[in-house]
C-alpha cells in the first residue's frame, strides 16, 4: 500500500500540514558538536587497551625468553663430541636401560648404544658381557 500515490486532496489538511512540517532538513552536526560528542564517547568507553603484545618491550622479552630456554635445553643435552655418553638422560635420578632408550631417540650411533647398554646391564659394572 505504501507504493500507491494518493492524491493530496483526499488527505485531511491538517496531517498534510504535520506531513510538511516533518519533512524538514534535519539540523546539521557542526564540528564543535561533533567533538562534542566524540570528547563524550571517549570520557564514557575510555581509550582501547593494547593487547599484551602490543606493549612495548613486550617481543624483546618473549625473545629473550625463548633464547634463554633454547640455551637452557642445550646446555643439559648429552656431549655427543666426547664419545659413548653415560648419564642419566631421561632425569629419572639413576642411570638404566631408560636412558639408553632417550638417547636411541635422539639419533645416537647403534656402536654407543650397545657399549652404553651393556655398561647398563652388567654385573660388573666394567662394560663386559
Amino acid at each position: 500500500m505504501a507504493d500507491q500515490n494518493i492524491p493530496d486532496d483526499s488527505l485531511p489538511e491538517a496531517l498534510i500540514d504535520e506531513l510538511k512540517r516533518r519533512d524538514e532538513a534535519p539540523d546539521a552536526i557542526t564540528s564543535r558538536v561533533d567533538r562534542t560528542l566524540a570528547a563524550a564517547a571517549r570520557a564514557h568507553f575510555g581509550e582501547p587497551r593494547r593487547a599484551a603484545w602490543h606493549r612495548p618491550g613486550a617481543w624483546a622479552a618473549a625473545a629473550a625468553s625463548a633464547v634463554l630456554a633454547v640455551g637452557l635445553a642445550t646446555s643439559y643435552l648429552p656431549d655427543r663430541d666426547g664419545g659413548p655418553v653415560y648419564a642419566d638422560i631421561d632425569g629419572s635420578g639413576r642411570i638404566d636401560i631408560a636412558d639408553v632408550l632417550a638417547l636411541a631417540r635422539e639419533g645416537v650411533a647403534q656402536a654407543e648404544l650397545d657399549t652404553f647398554a651393556r655398561r647398563v646391564v652388567a654385573l660388573d659394572r666394567d662394560g663386559t658381557p
